[in-house]
């Protein structure tokens, strides 16, 4: 069943009829005990009235006084039985007429007893027994008593009848309580379903999360989260397209200058300006696929191979980088994207170092920080805004595109992570990104 609702109105039906079924069972059976109580009580009751008229002969023999004047014992068959004694010379009530009743042995003690046998007409009594030994007789007597059964089950049954409807009418009533408490419940989810729709359609940027219930609300949150995501990869990819154009332009203008005056190193000038725009556009592909931030990987080993690739890269300034990350720092996200971002801070760093470039990294609550320093000449807090602008170069003595800087914020950003510019404790620049820990 795909309906929540059809799961959660069968699971409530189901518990409610079995728990009606098992209440109206217990009910019946717990009548029928107290009402086979109460029936025993009652023979027990005519057991002590049969045996109050019994009398000893003066021969040790055992006689009736008088007849029990109970008025259900002198009907024939009817229901009601009693006798004293054992064989033809036992006393028995008129009910019996000539019915001999078959008997259980004799009670040991003076105990009551109580059991079930077949009456006349083939009723089924309940009956109850005790030895009676009177002063002065020969030998204990028996005194037995019985009645019909019928009358007992007529009134479980009537009971069970009645309990089963009465239980019946209340799992009905109870399963539409339930249907209502589940159509009252779905509410909010239904309520999530249009704001997605406004959302959808433009009238809303978010889902409001306030007024819905506190169950639903990190549903909500996590769905603004997704929101929030996507439109960092439609920014991301949108600015990739922009660095592109922006990364081809120059390459483009020197061809077409070329063109305008071919000479003999038009062929290597071209060589030249296409094996740019190939790195452009294959560093353009990398950096621009979409971000899978269920992916996580180690801070360290991506900074300690970026290490030992700038310093052989910048060799003929002898560098000394040096690496402070501790060794399970984790960042939630893809392993080269965070090798895109640290490659170009890293690279910028050694460009303009003198002598060292320092990496630390640490964690704080639910977010990292990877730190770059240089000891280079820094960079003004006026020129910080303007240095991870697209396209701008602060010194065009040095090469690039200008892309660096805005490209590693651009990624960051993607993950919900911050760049930001200081003064390195070095003297230089400082780059400090924080990102997602895994």
């Amino acid at each position: 069943m795909k309906s929540l609702r059809g799961r959660l109105l069968l699971a409530s039906v189901a518990g409610i009829a079995l728990a009606s079924l098992l209440a109206a069972w217990l009910l019946g059976a717990a009548f029928q005990r107290a009402a086979l109580g109460s029936f025993d009580r009652r023979l027990a009751d005519d057991l002590v009235t049969v045996a109050g008229v019994i009398a000893r002969d003066g021969d040790g023999s055992v006689r009736l006084r008088r007849e029990p004047a109970d008025g259900r014992y002198a009907r024939v068959f009817s229901g009601h039985y009693w006798q004293v004694g054992d064989g033809p010379q036992a006393f028995r009530s008129r009910s019996l007429w000539d019915h001999l009743p078959v008997l259980p042995p004799m009670p040991a003690t003076g105990a009551v007893e109580y059991g079930e046998l077949s009456g006349p007409r083939g009723q089924r009594l309940r009956s109850a027994q005790r030895r009676v030994q009177l002063p002065g007789a020969s030998a204990p007597v028996r005194v037995w008593v019985a009645s019909d059964q019928a009358i007992l089950d007529t009134e479980v049954a009537q009971f069970r009848w009645l309990a089963g409807v009465t239980f019946a009418v209340l799992a009905a009533g109870l399963s539409l309580a339930a249907a209502a408490q589940v159509h009252f419940g779905l509410q909010p989810l239904r309520g999530i379903t249009q704001r997605l729709q406004r959302v959808r359609s433009g009238e809303n940027e978010r889902l409001a999360v306030e007024p819905l219930p506190t169950e639903v609300q990190p549903l909500a949150e996590h769905l603004n989260q997704l929101l929030d995501h996507h439109e960092r990869m439609v920014q991301r990819a949108r600015q990739s397209g922009q660095d592109l154009a922006h990364a081809l332009k120059t390459p483009l203008a020197v061809l077409d200058a070329e063109a305008q005056r071919p000479g003999a190193a038009l062929a290597d000038t071209v060589s030249e300006q296409v094996a740019r725009m190939r790195a452009v556009v294959d560093r353009q592909l990398a950096t621009s696929a979409p971000v899978d931030a269920r992916q996580s990987c180690e801070v360290a080993p991506v900074v300690a191979r970026l290490r030992d690739y700038l310093a052989a890269a910048h060799r003929d300034k002898a560098l000394a980088l040096s690496m402070s990350v501790p060794a399970a720092l984790k960042f939630q996200g893809a392993a080269d994207d965070l090798e895109e971002m640290l490659g170009n801070v890293l690279d910028n760093a050694c460009k303009w170092a003198r002598e060292r470039v320092q990496v630390q990294g640490g964690q704080a609550g639910g977010r990292i920080w990877i730190e770059v320093g240089d000891d280079g000449p820094g960079l003004a807090p006026s020129l910080r805004a303007a240095a991870l602008e697209r396209g701008v170069r602060l010194d065009q003595r040095m090469p690039g595109t200008g892309l660096g800087l805005a490209i590693v914020q651009d990624i960051a950003a993607s993950y919900g992570g911050a760049l930001a510019l200081d003064v390195a404790p070095l003297g230089g620049l400082s780059v400090r990104l924080e990102l997602p820990a895994a």
